[in-house]
């Protein structure tokens, strides 16, 4: 090999690598969808990321006087005043022994809690392995199932479920800051 030979691959190498940070990150493939997995009463489900704000510790939730079902209190995060609702009984789960540790966080309009017990992780499937149930299981708020891995997961509508939450509190519209 010669130097002008070397010179000019590592010019090439160099102009390559370059290359891959002038161009835009790919995004989240077109037939590709991101899930968050999680244990609601000891069930597993799963939630679209696109659907959710974050994922956050339980902190204190400080109960309050309601009729609201499923409304356990609210809790200081990033600054706001939430309200957390418990997961399981809006599924229509039966109460989990433990309380929950983690909270998803929905709706930048009108920010919403929902406790839930265990975090597993985030996780990406082909659009293919979603599907509607066939069978007559009827669950609260689960409109899909997800194949991840070797077993089926409930998907959890959210936004059909924070819908629900502003009919059973009388909110019709979301909060202008």
């Amino acid at each position: 090999m010669t130097a002008g030979m070397a010179s000019r691959s590592v010019a090439d190498m160099r102009r390559e690598f370059d290359n891959t940070f002038a161009a835009p990150p790919a995004g989240p493939s077109e037939d590709r969808e991101s899930l968050l997995t999680l244990r609601v009463a000891g069930e597993a489900f799963a939630v679209r990321t696109v659907q959710v704000t974050g994922v956050a510790k339980r902190g204190c939730i400080m109960p309050i006087p309601t009729r609201v079902p499923g409304l356990l209190g609210i809790s200081a995060l990033r600054g706001a005043l939430i309200p957390v609702y418990d997961l399981a009984a809006l599924l229509g789960l039966p109460a989990a022994a433990s309380k929950g540790s983690w909270l998803i966080l929905t709706n930048r309009e009108t920010p919403v809690g929902l406790l839930f017990d265990d975090f597993e992780g985030r996780v990406e499937i082909e659009r293919a392995c979603l599907y509607e149930s066939g069978s007559s299981i009827s669950l609260k708020h689960v409109c899909l199932f997800a194949r991840v891995g070797a077993a089926n997961r409930a998907v959890i509508d959210v936004p059909g479920l924070v819908e629900e939450i502003r009919k059973r509190a009388g909110v019709t519209e979301p909060a202008k800051e």
